[in-house]
C-alpha cells in the first residue's frame, strides 16, 4: 500500500492513489515523484495544493524522501502531482566569483544556497584559484564543475550527496543480479569515443587517440599540464561512460543493492559481454505494477 504524507501530515486514509512512480537518480538529477489520485469530488482542488508544498511517499521499504511540488493540476476525475527533491530555493541565476576556495568549501556553499545539507564520499579536495559563476543556476554551475573534476552528485531528502565517480565505481558489488527473459532486459553497446580535447584561452590537451575528436571548451583556470590532463581524462569518462549498458525490470520487494548509486554484479543468461560489474544510475519504482525499472551502465 502506498502511504502519502503531505505537508508533514499522513493523508493516506483520505486519498486514493491510482498510479505512482518514484524515480531515484544517482547523478545529474534530483529524485522525483509523479503521483495520480482519484479525485471525482474535487477534494484536492478544495485543499488548494501549491507549488513548493512538501510531499513524501512510501511503499514498503521504498521511501521517496521529502520532495517539493513542482506541478499540481486536476484532470477528468483525477488529480496529478509532480514533485522533485530539489528545493524551490535552488532556482535562480546568479553571478558570483571565488578566489582560492577549496572544492569542499564550494560544495558546502552551493548546498547551503540550495537549502541542502552536504554528504561526501571519496571526494578528492583541491583549490580553485579563480572561479566564476556567470548568470547560472547553482546546481547547473556545480554540475559543470563536477564533470571536469570526475565527481557527481545526487539529491535525496534534503541532502546533496557528492561523490567521486572513480571511488564509487570501484566499490565491491552490493548484489549479484541474475537476468533472464522474465526481467525483460534490453541492452545497448555504442561505439566508444576515441579521443577528447579540452581547450581554453591559454591551454589545450587531448586525451585518447584517433578520430573523430570531441572538443570541449573549459572556462576554468588551468594551472598546469597535469591539471589539463586530469580535466581531459575526467571529461572523457563523462562523455564515454554510457557507451555500454541496459535496463531490466524487477518485481518488489527490492534489496538495498538495487538502489541508484550502487554497484552490482550483472549475470545474464545469454549476453556474456554484459556480465560483470555495473553501476546503477537510475531506478524507477512503479508502485501500481509493483515493479522497478533498473538502468545500469557497464564498468
Amino acid at each position: 500500500m502506498v502511504k502519502v504524507e503531505y505537508q508533514g501530515t499522513d493523508i493516506t486514509d483520505s486519498v486514493t492513489v491510482t498510479r505512482c512512480w518514484i524515480d531515484q537518480y544517482a547523478e545529474e538529477h534530483g529524485d522525483t515523484i509523479k503521483i495520480i489520485f482519484s479525485d471525482v469530488d474535487g477534494l484536492w482542488d478544495s485543499w488548494g495544493p501549491s507549488v513548493g508544498d512538501k510531499i513524501r511517499v512510501y511503499n514498503g521499504n521504498i521511501d521517496s524522501g521529502i520532495q517539493y511540488v513542482r506541478r499540481a493540476h486536476p484532470t477528468a476525475g483525477r488529480f496529478e502531482i509532480d514533485a522533485s527533491a530539489i528545493p524551490p530555493t535552488a532556482g535562480g541565476e546568479k553571478k558570483k566569483e571565488w578566489k582560492q576556495i577549496t572544492k569542499l568549501q564550494l560544495a558546502k556553499d552551493i548546498a547551503g544556497e540550495c537549502g541542502l545539507s552536504l554528504k561526501t564520499y571519496g571526494l578528492k579536495d583541491c583549490i580553485f584559484k579563480n572561479l566564476k559563476q556567470d548568470y547560472e543556476e547553482d546546481l547547473k554551475f556545480f554540475q559543470k564543475l563536477c564533470m571536469v573534476e570526475g565527481d557527481a552528485f545526487l539529491i535525496y531528502n534534503g541532502q546533496m550527496v557528492l561523490y567521486n565517480e572513480s571511488y564509487m565505481e570501484n566499490q565491491s558489488p552490493a548484489e549479484t543480479i541474475g537476468l533472464d527473459m522474465d526481467n525483460y532486459p534490453e541492452y545497448w553497446d555504442k561505439r566508444a569515443m576515441p579521443a577528447l580535447k579540452i581547450r581554453n584561452d591559454s591551454m589545450s590537451y587531448t586525451y585518447g587517440s584517433g578520430s573523430p575528436v570531441k572538443v570541449i571548451y573549459v572556462p576554468l583556470y588551468i594551472d598546469s599540464q597535469g591539471t589539463a590532463e586530469k580535466y581531459a581524462k575526467n571529461l572523457f569518462h563523462y562523455y564515454d561512460k554510457m557507451k555500454k549498458g541496459g535496463f531490466f525490470y524487477y518485481r518488489s520487494p527490492l534489496d538495498d543493492g538495487y538502489a541508484a548509486g550502487s554497484v552490482a554484479e550483472i549475470k545474464t543468461d545469454n549476453r556474456l559481454s554484459y556480465d560483470g560489474k555495473a553501476f546503477i544510475y537510475h531506478v524507477r519504482f512503479d508502485t501500481d505494477n509493483n515493479r522497478a525499472k533498473v538502468f545500469f551502465r557497464c564498468l
